[in-house]
């Protein structure tokens, strides 16, 4: 049996840390692709139209460090991977709503390079329960495995009266919209 013994991994270029092990055994990698956007204003979404929502909180350590993009890869309201950062992401969503009236449908959509439809994630409550509003939440894994891949997420919903889904911005001190998501793999 052989024994690696080492505290830190660099890039044979420049010397830049790719991991770390602390002597309790604890894993640091500081440039793990990831990301935790967020709004800044409401976005109205019109009856019956798929629309790609928009995430402008996006500077790395902004907000209170509550904001994450690191690498940079959350840009443009999507997220593109590299050659170098390419491979499996888990992501997650939490997007508050509210309808001008009840809705009959409403569902967000995970789109992979603008055109593949990965996941549909309903709402609960139909138009009979009288529901105006909610909140989608959602985990999903995607294989980004080619160099420019890019995710983005989409609203939709059929509302009464031919009325909106408003996507609800951050509360004044409690974040309350937000997405983000890792490399796995």
């Amino acid at each position: 049996a052989s024994i690696l013994k080492v505290n830190t991994i660099q890039d044979a270029t420049n010397s830049n840390t790719a991991l770390t092990v602390s002597s309790t055994g604890v894993i640091s990698e500081p440039n793990r692709p990831c990301f935790h956007v967020t709004k800044s204003a409401d976005q109205t979404v019109s009856d019956a139209t798929l629309t790609l929502v928009t995430f402008d909180e996006v500077t790395d350590g902004g907000n209170s460090k509550r904001l994450i993009n690191v690498g940079g890869g959350f840009a443009s309201n999507k997220y593109t991977v590299t050659e170098q950062t390419k491979g499996i992401y888990f992501f997650y969503l939490n997007l508050c709503f509210s309808c001008s009236d009840v809705y009959y449908d409403a569902y967000v959509l995970w789109r992979k390079n603008g055109n593949t439809d990965i996941q549909l994630v309903q709402a609960t409550f139909p138009a009979t329960s009288g529901v105006q509003g909610g909140t989608f939440h959602n985990n999903v894994l995607i294989n980004l495995d080619t160099s420019g891949d890019y995710v983005e997420l989409y609203a939709y919903a059929d509302v009464a009266s031919g009325g909106t889904m408003n996507l609800n911005q951050n509360a004044v001190t409690q974040p309350r919209t937000d997405m983000g998501g890792f490399k796995i793999a």
